[in-house]
């Protein structure tokens, strides 16, 4: 097997060079391809309680079918992992996965301490017989694109940055659960998302989404935030209105992505001030979502032809 070998929290669109090679080479070897990757990111257990993954493991499913990838091998990432030499952790996958080539990015280190250098990859991969490709940094803006600098564009609420990067927007799936109806109240019923705890969170404020549902795509209006116009409430929710839409959407899992912020959280006088600033920002969406919608046209087919959506794809 030709194993691209990462983290790959998401596929972004410096993972993409590694699959293209691992693919491009399984095809003239006529072999197998796949990612050797990790079930918890070595992060999370080196770097402390507070890192969030990009996308969640359901994510990432959705996103290797997207990005067609036969096969994903996870490693377990415990200390012992963590602790492995690097002459040990190449034993563990030649035994485990049958590899015959790796391909890594030139910013790839492996083993206890990140001691396993590029260095030492080709000596033991000279000694093992097996290919080795080295990928080149693909640079966005004049620096690497990782995935530590999509986080923190989605920290900072900039959605077309961490689009440009990722390839794809940012998005989240979420089961809806029980609200309060308030957005009912206000004309602009919102179905209320279950927030992941383990996922990284945007910036508070209204966002432009685009969400497939029952069969087409659908223009959202997405808040997220702690609903600061109305007294008692702190906890951050992320509530999305489909536009145009009549039904009921509760304990259903809505893939919502996210395609620019529109503006800041913000508190209003009374709950008319908010009513009024909502219709302008639904004005936005609209335009925004349109616009994606007639630019991207052949990515939201993609989408929309995966396993997880229906089969029956439009775009209105």
């Amino acid at each position: 097997m030709i194993a691209a070998i990462g983290a790959f929290d998401g596929f972004h669109m410096g993972h993409r060079t590694l699959l293209d090679r691992a693919r491009a080479l399984a095809s003239e070897r006529d072999t197998a391809w796949g990612i050797i990757t990790f079930q918890r990111h070595p992060d999370n257990l080196l770097g402390g309680s507070d890192f969030r993954s990009l996308f969640l493991l359901d994510e990432q499913a959705l996103l290797r079918e997207y990005c067609g990838v036969p096969a994903v091998h996870r490693i377990i990432f415990t200390q012992a992992v963590a602790n492995m030499l690097p002459q040990e952790f190449l034993d563990y996958i030649a035994l485990q996965y049958g590899v015959s080539g790796v391909v890594v990015g030139e910013d790839f280190r492996f083993g206890k301490g990140r001691s396993g250098t590029l260095a030492v990859l080709r000596e033991e991969c000279e000694r093992r017989k097996w290919s080795l490709d080295i990928m080149p940094l693909l640079l966005h803006e004049g620096e690497p694109v990782s995935s530590s600098r999509i986080r923190d564009a989605v920290i900072a609420g900039d959605m077309c940055g961490a689009w440009e990067m990722l390839g794809y927007p940012f998005f989240c799936r979420s089961r809806v659960v029980r609200g309060d109806r308030r957005g009912h109240s206000l004309g602009f019923p919102t179905a209320n998302l279950e927030v992941h705890g383990d996922k990284i969170s945007p910036a508070t404020g209204v966002y432009a989404t685009l969400v497939f549902c029952e069969g087409i795509w659908r223009i959202g209006a997405a808040n997220l935030g702690c609903n600061p116009t109305f007294e008692g409430e702190r906890e951050v929710r992320f509530e999305v209105n489909l536009l145009d839409y009549e039904g009921d959407l509760y304990d259903r899992t809505l893939t919502v992505f996210m395609l620019r912020r529109v503006r800041n959280e913000k508190r209003f006088a009374d709950a008319e001030g908010l009513r009024r600033q909502m219709v302008s920002d639904v004005e936005v969406v609209r335009k925004t979502a349109r616009e994606a919608l007639a630019s991207h046209e052949e990515m939201w087919k993609r989408f929309a032809r995966l396993g997880s959506c229906s089969a029956s794809a439009s775009v209105l």
